[in-house]
């Protein structure tokens, strides 16, 4: 039996370990939301909808104003991402982190203000938006992954080709799989 790359075996380890968090913990942000206000049908078609396009705006703004800053701690952690394209350990650097809390993090500064807009407006949407949140969140993963490591469904090319040419020029096409921001401030 031929064992894992264990670089890979890890790189998937970590990609299961962050989808199970957000799954947990945006469940829970979502049920919390739920018991404020409960969700609407009408409601949640907005929630998910606004959740999604929210998550895709928070990827585009982290990825290309934080991640692809000049300086600073996660500046430096992704250049070892793009520093390690298609080298031995590209499936160390793949996953948003390595850590599950920095993925609860990422769901408590994302969530809060969702939690807090729910207290104050009571529309029931919030339950939805943070479900649409996690579903992004896990599918940026998978793709992600699949783009590096291959599994790509042939639907999903346009993803590949878009990401690896941010690969290849370091700027622009700073969604990771739908390029709408890119699309919208000019960046793809």
């Amino acid at each position: 039996m031929v064992s894992e790359n264990p670089s890979i075996a890890f790189g998937r380890k970590i990609k299961r370990q962050n989808a199970l968090t957000a799954a947990v913990f945006g469940g829970l942000l979502a049920a919390v939301a739920g018991a404020i206000s409960p969700p609407r049908f009408a409601a949640c078609a907005w929630g998910l909808a606004a959740g999604f396009v929210y998550a895709n705006l928070f990827e585009y703004a982290l990825h290309r104003f934080i991640l692809h800053a000049r300086e600073g701690l996660l500046a430096q952690t992704h250049g070892v991402h793009h520093s390690t394209w298609h080298g031995p350990d590209e499936p160390l650097y793949i996953n948003f982190a390595r850590s599950p809390w920095v993925v609860v993090l990422l769901f408590v500064g994302n969530g809060l203000p969702v939690l807090a807009a729910e207290w104050l407006l009571r529309l029931g949407f919030a339950s939805s938006a943070i479900a649409a949140f996690v579903l992004y969140f896990i599918a940026v993963e998978e793709i992600h992954w699949r783009i590096h490591m291959g599994g790509l469904p042939a639907w999903l090319e346009f993803a590949r080709r878009h990401h690896l040419r941010h690969h290849a020029r370091g700027e622009g096409g700073f969604n990771v799989y739908l390029p709408l921001f890119d699309r919208l401030l000019g960046t793809a």
